[in-house]
């Protein structure tokens, strides 16, 4: 069956997304990525338990469409979903502007949710993060009836836990660190989502080496002030598509990665005027 063509698009956006994770480490046989279906913005579109690894991810019948209400499926008999959706919808659901939300145990970034060294922006490329420390958030909730809950398996099952981590979110602040678990994050397009989660693990990286290099003092490190987080932002945003098609060509020069619905559409072209 023929889809509409945005929505053929961004599946097809969405496969490349999966694998364009994968590429740069961010995720594994775990981690996710969501979008706002573009014919229903009262859903939204992740991948299904199996295949699950966003490797693998190649076709529409790999994807599941669920309720942002509640992270319920559209499809009552659809297959075993990730029980870490409710991160994706309630982000969704707190934030009408986002489109595409991301999460990840990267490696480079998990250290940094343990305690006593905050995450803020040591490089241009990561201006996004805002010159004030990166929340995180210790995967804690309230039920209904206001108890507080906690995962402590640390994984976000419940629609209140998803909302506990979605409040640590802002415009201003799209990044949350998941305390001994990860980070999510957020976009208005793929595109951004992805510019924002492979920047973060990049930059914790280079925050790693520099309190190295300042003898462990954190504080000795030179970072972004909010002028520079603030200039440097508009200029993340104006160069998304730039990343962006490196990425996917990477991705589509290995052999990993299939995608049987298609290439996606060549975005516009934004970058700096100068």
């Amino acid at each position: 069956m023929a889809l509409p063509p945005a929505f053929h698009q961004q599946l097809r956006l969405l496969i490349r997304a999966n694998h364009i994770l994968h590429q740069h480490g961010l995720v594994d046989a775990f981690g996710h990525i969501s979008i706002r279906h573009p014919m229903n913005r009262s859903q939204y579109i992740i991948a299904a338990y199996d295949p699950g690894a966003p490797a693998l991810v190649k076709s529409r019948a790999d994807f599941i469409a669920y309720h942002i209400s509640d992270s319920s499926p559209v499809d009552p008999d659809a297959p075993q979903g990730y029980s870490e959706r409710f991160i994706h919808g309630e982000v969704l659901k707190k934030f009408p502007e986002v489109m595409c939300v991301i999460h990840s145990h990267s490696e480079a970034v998990i250290p940094f949710t343990l305690g006593g060294v905050a995450v803020r922006p040591v490089f241009h490329m990561a201006g996004f993060l805002g010159p004030d420390p990166v929340a995180i958030s210790h995967n804690f909730g309230h039920t209904p009836s206001g108890e507080t809950s906690r995962g402590l398996d640390m994984l976000v099952k419940s629609e209140s836990l998803g909302s506990a981590l979605a409040s640590k979110l802002s415009l201003d602040r799209p990044v949350v660190l998941q305390h001994k678990h990860g980070f999510t994050t957020f976009g208005t397009s793929i595109e951004q989502a992805l510019y924002r989660a492979i920047y973060t693990q990049t930059n914790c990286q280079l925050l790693s080496q520099a309190i190295l290099l300042a003898g462990g003092d954190a504080e000795k490190v030179a970072y972004l002030n909010r002028e520079e987080a603030s200039a440097c932002r508009i200029m993340n945003e104006k160069c998304e598509d730039k990343s962006f098609r490196l990425w996917l060509r990477e991705v589509q020069a290995n052999s990993l990665y299939e995608n049987e619905e298609g290439e996606p559409e060549k975005g516009k072209v934004a970058g700096m005027e100068v």
